[in-house]
């Protein structure tokens, strides 16, 4: 993406094709086409040259929309930037493109430096994300590296992505984890039943298994949207559609032991696992035996464990009414034979998901010796148990020991009959506890174990458990033995009594320690939000950090000054003294920036010669003024030059609330006041609200 240094102008003017070119030259290489058909093939063939695309509407023959479909279509539109050219309302084309893939527009006439700014602004943003899901890339394949290393295993690299998610959102673990047991049962019936489809044994637990990939995509999706608790705004639901999307080119990107047939099952389960059998799904729109039978099943899954489950914005349905819903088509469209296989199912399903034994007696013996020696045991003394039973029920707690010793996991276990605690050996080396523990409610848990947060967190948790919906997680830090703490991610499953599901016979808990995932996926989230150069945060950690402010004025209102700042006559200096100064003027004037203001406002360089400033709990007009006004005018010293170099910026502000809410809106009045400042004269502060 470093090397896309070519912008593709497609008009049938050529005098407006050649002011164009006059504007942007001096930056790219411009590369020129006379219609729709032509930029088409130019694109065939230069399409990882280019940095960015001006498309103009009105065009004879195939008109601006729609060789923009075309693009859309073929999904270059996700690694280039395409501003239309157009007369009439900005917004309007803006919204009308926007749908298709378009940036952004520019309307005639053409203001010179509003065309530079707009076309080096989504240049630098398309470079930052190309960045951002380079970074993912890489840090995946150290992981994946790391993994193979220690468990000579192909898997690593999908759990690790699985993990990203995780954390992200506290329900999705267990939510791939069903996904994996209700398509593996979805699939094994269509296989038994649609022998037209010929699907085999080793088919049915390959994409079983793949299955839990479906949502890897939301890696890609902010966590303010995708753990946000009401409904979601029409801009904010095309957002999380776009996981599909993301998915799918992750995909694309990750090596497949098995490979390309299994690369392709995976990538038709990420991207297409949202459509629909009457071709209302998204993103491609596909219809009927279109979607694969086994992505249909996917599907399936991914409805029915989501309504089965309770969310941050619904509360749970029983399995039945789940069933019942997606048969009636409350939840979309979905394949006959598919909804067929759902049918016939659903009994199975209630019962591998909930734990209800599919026989009497097959779940009481894992509990019985506890029953039978307690005090308050419930009417069992008399039920005798045959020797090959006994001997099951040994060889089951030994397979349980040696698997708990051999994983990674520390494993606990709490029996509400005999008040006792049980732990792994590993739980016991790493925490230093006893293996068993009598008296457990007697035990301080909160003082030796949790943070209070965390511990008023976990009960909270505990609390919402039931036998329908037995099963929670969260990560917490947990203290060592030597003092310090570690992240651990927490997952308690409840027990209950199958006769008596209100009756609480205990919990299973595991224990993961993901200490480094978590540091180094904080470091990448730090790198992916930093200019290399100045140290501040860019485009990406500015918008993270203003949605932070403006989630905090909901619950405390407050004024923000949002200010845009651009150097002036900055490429003179560059081109005059050199990169390297350039370089070095950039990193004082952001250094001087920071050190001016609070730590908890937001100054950040966008790229280039731009940088913003927003102001935390400040929207008064002569503040503002006195204080930005002090960058207005200031000498830099660089090295190998004697004299200090006098430098000057012009200053756009815009007020949060009363000038808007949006973060893109607010960047966008700031802008327009700041060219006002470089209109009157450069080196001064405008305001947004005198030009309205």
């Amino acid at each position: 993406m470093q090397d896309r240094r070519t912008i593709l102008i497609i008009d049938d003017r050529a005098e407006e094709r050649l002011a164009l070119q006059e504007l942007l030259r001096s930056s790219y290489e411009i590369v020129e086409a006379a219609d729709g058909n032509e930029g088409l093939q130019i694109m065939e063939a230069c399409c990882p040259q280019l940095a960015a695309v001006l498309l103009d509407l009105d065009m004879p023959g195939m008109d601006g929309f729609q060789l923009l479909r075309i693009l859309w279509a073929k999904g270059w539109l996700r690694a280039i930037p395409l501003l239309l050219l157009a007369d009439g309302d900005e917004e309007t084309v803006l919204e009308q493109g926007a749908e298709w893939g378009a940036a952004d527009v520019l309307t005639r006439p053409f203001r010179p430096k509003i065309v530079q700014r707009r076309v080096a602004h989504l240049v630098e943003l398309y470079r930052h994300r190309h960045e951002l899901e380079s970074a993912i890339q890489e840090h995946a394949a150290r992981l994946r590296e790391q993994d193979d290393r220690q468990n000579k295993t192909g898997k690593s690299l999908l759990e690790t992505l699985i993990a990203a998610i995780g954390f992200r959102n506290p329900n999705s673990s267990i939510h791939v984890r069903r996904m994996r047991e209700i398509t593996h049962i979805l699939l094994s019936d269509v296989r038994e039943h649609c022998p037209e489809y010929a699907l085999t044994g080793e088919q049915v637990r390959l994409i079983s298994d793949l299955s839990i990939l479906h949502d890897i995509g939301k890696i890609g999706i902010p966590d303010d949207i995708l753990n946000k608790r009401g409904p979601l705004t029409d801009e904010e639901y095309q957002c999380v559609q776009a996981h599909t999307v993301y998915g799918g080119e992750l995909v694309e990107r990750i090596d497949f032991q098995g490979g390309e047939a299994v690369r392709m099952y995976c990538y038709e389960i990420c991207r297409h696992h949202h459509e629909r059998w009457d071709g209302k799904g998204y993103p491609d729109g596909l219809k009927g035996d279109e979607i694969p039978i086994w992505v249909q099943a996917v599907a399936v899954a991914d409805v029915y464990e989501a309504l089965i489950s309770q969310r941050v914005y619904k509360s749970a349905y029983g399995p039945q009414s789940a069933v019942d819903m997606i048969l009636r088509g409350e939840c979309g469209a979905f394949h006959p034979k598919i909804l067929d296989a759902l049918r016939r199912t659903a009994p199975k399903l209630t019962r591998e998901l909930s734990g209800e034994p599919a026989s009497p007696g097959e779940l009481r013996t894992s509990f019985l010796q506890r029953e039978r020696s307690s005090s308050r045991s419930v009417g069992l003394e008399n039920f005798s148990i045959p020797e090959d039973a006994q001997l099951l029920f040994d060889l089951e707690q030994e397979k349980y020991r040696i698997i708990a010793q051999l994983s990674e996991d520390m494993i606990f276990t709490y029996n509400a009959l005999t008040d006792a605690m049980e732990f792994s050996e590993k739980f016991c080396k790493v925490f230093q506890f006893p293996p068993y523990m009598t008296d457990y409610q007697k035990f301080l848990v909160p003082s030796r174990l949790f943070y209070p947060e965390e511990y008023k967190a976990l009960q909270q948790k505990y609390t919402q458990l039931s036998w329908e919906h037995p099963e929670m997680e969260m990560d917490l830090r947990l203290p060592l033995p030597s003092g310090s703490r570690s992240w651990f991610h927490l997952v308690l499953h409840l027990l209950t009594d199958r006769t008596d599901r209100s009756r609480e016979l205990g919990f299973v808990g595991k224990l993961t320690n993901i200490n480094r995932i978590k540091k180094e996926a904080t470091e990448w989230q730090k790198r992916a939000n930093t200019d290399p150069l100045t140290q501040l945060c860019n485009r990406a950690g500015a918008h993270i950090l203003f949605e932070e402010l403006r989630q905090e004025s909901r619950q405390t209102p407050m004024e923000l000054t949002v200010a845009f700042l651009d150097i002036d006559h900055f490429k003179e200096l560059n081109d005059t003294l050199g990169h390297g100064a350039g370089d070095q003027i950039l990193t004082a004037f952001g250094q001087r920036v920071r050190h001016l203001f609070r730590p908890d406002d937001i100054v950040s360089r966008f790229g280039g010669d731009e940088f913003l400033v927003v102001m935390k709990k400040m929207g008064k007009r002569a503040f503002a003024e006195t204080k930005l006004g002090q960058l207005c005018r200031q000498e830099v010293q660089i090295a190998d030059m004697r004299e200090p170099i006098q430098v000057s910026s012009s200053i756009g502000v815009a007020f949060f609330p009363r000038d808007g809410v949006e973060f893109d809106d607010l960047l966008r009045k700031a802008d327009r006041a700041l060219y006002a400042s470089k209109r009157d004269g450069r080196g001064r502060v405008c305001f947004y609200e005198d030009l309205v």
